[in-house]
């Protein structure tokens, strides 16, 4: 049974977090994604926050912040000033996909920027703490049903993006983790190779009290990519497929 096309229903998150040893919610830390840049060239309670500019557009049932994209690599420019990096996430943006490019209604967000204090969702330092060297960019687009979010990461080798790909892997390894410090429901992953090809693909499920979430990670040689399509909760039927997401992000910057 696929995990993307269903939403995760509340009665069930409502049961599996009831019964989950997470702790208090905490302010507002938010979730990266981890998804390659550079070598590339042309070829209730409240839900955890997605990007600023998201969180006035998310549909609410109650008064609550809209969830931040999820996913432990992070996006923009490297948590490292570098102006070689710098100048090869520019060159990367043209690649990554448009807001036109996922759908009539979408309009530019606010360009994810990558945080090394953004714990994984399964507890412990995220990707971006783990790997700070690599090209990071990203872009989002939202509408006023959620918001799509692709993030790029390029390591320096492929050793190195598969070694980094592995531990965002592992950070989402878990049941029942936290979004933005909330709790949260994570369905297994699911291997995603068959449906977009490249080096690995994995897909997950996430959901919680007011949000539901799919985040799609691709590896190719030295280069990460991370599709996040969020919305409120029940809400992802009203947006694109994060499949055709993923595979029209993957085809613009791989080829």
């Amino acid at each position: 049974m696929r995990l993307l096309p269903a939403a995760l229903s509340a009665a069930v998150l409502g049961a599996v977090l009831a019964t989950g040893a997470c702790g208090a919610a905490s302010a507002d830390p938010r979730v990266d994604a981890p998804v390659p840049a550079a070598q590339v060239a042309p070829a209730a309670q409240a839900a955890p926050a997605a990007p600023a500019a998201a969180q006035e557009v998310l549909p609410q049932r109650q008064a609550a912040a809209p969830p931040r994209p999820v996913s432990s690599g992070g996006a923009s420019r490297a948590p490292v000033s570098d102006p070689g990096m710098d100048a090869a996430a520019d060159g990367l943006r043209p690649f990554l996909l448009t807001p036109a490019e996922i759908g009539p209604e979408f309009t530019a967000g606010e360009e994810p920027r990558p945080d090394p204090a953004t714990p994984a969702p399964c507890g412990g330092p995220g990707v971006v703490a783990q790997f700070p060297f690599a090209v990071r960019v990203g872009a989002a687009a939202e509408s006023a049903n959620g918001l799509v979010q692709e993030t790029v990461s390029v390591y320096g080798d492929e050793a190195g993006a598969a070694e980094a790909y592995r531990a965002s892997v592992a950070g989402m390894s878990c049941s029942e983790g936290r979004v933005d410090g909330r709790p949260a429901v994570i369905a297994p992953a699911e291997d995603l190779r068959a449906d977009l090809g490249h080096d690995e693909a994995t897909g997950w499920r996430i959901g919680g009290a007011g949000f539901d979430v799919v985040m799609i990670s691709v590896r190719e040689g030295e280069v990460v990519m991370n599709f996040t399509v969020l919305a409120a909760e029940d809400g992802l039927p009203a947006l694109p497929d994060p499949l055709t997401v993923a595979k029209a992000g993957t085809q613009k910057l791989l080829g």
